[in-house]
């Protein structure tokens, strides 16, 4: 009777820790998107200023601007009036981060590579901002 005992106790145990590991996974999975999803606000955000900065400066202004971009990225883009990063998902579904500009935007096509990147934001005589790097 005592080995039964032991055993019924291993098998909980092992239930448990399979549940526990299965959860833990589980909301890892969502922190790592929630996490990417917040690091491309920040780089939107900080070309979408700068593109905002150099437009209110006038022809010919400049700047230099250092982002970050995380792993997941499956669109990069700048165009009209919007910068935008798509981030997948593990499940593949994909999040829409966007920043709005008072500037028009030249078209421009990220690379999808995650690292850190300098863009130069330039407005130009057509009267559009530029981002290349």
């Amino acid at each position: 009777m005592r080995g039964q005992a032991g055993l019924e106790y291993m098998a909980l145990f092992a239930f448990v820790a399979v549940v526990l590991l299965a959860a833990s996974y589980y909301f890892y999975s969502g922190f790592q998107v929630q996490s990417r999803v917040f690091q491309a606000r920040i780089a939107v955000d900080k070309m979408a200023n700068a593109a905002d900065a150099v437009a209110s400066q006038g022809q010919g202004s400049t700047k230099q601007v250092l982002v970050y971009f995380p792993s997941g990225i499956i669109n990069a883009t700048a165009r009209g009036r919007e910068v935008l990063l798509a981030v997948a998902s593990q499940d593949g579904r994909q999040t829409e981060v966007y920043s709005a500009t008072l500037a028009n935007l030249s078209f421009y096509q990220f690379s999808l590579v995650e690292g850190r990147y300098l863009f130069n934001v330039t407005f130009g005589s057509n009267g559009n901002v530029s981002l290349s790097g």
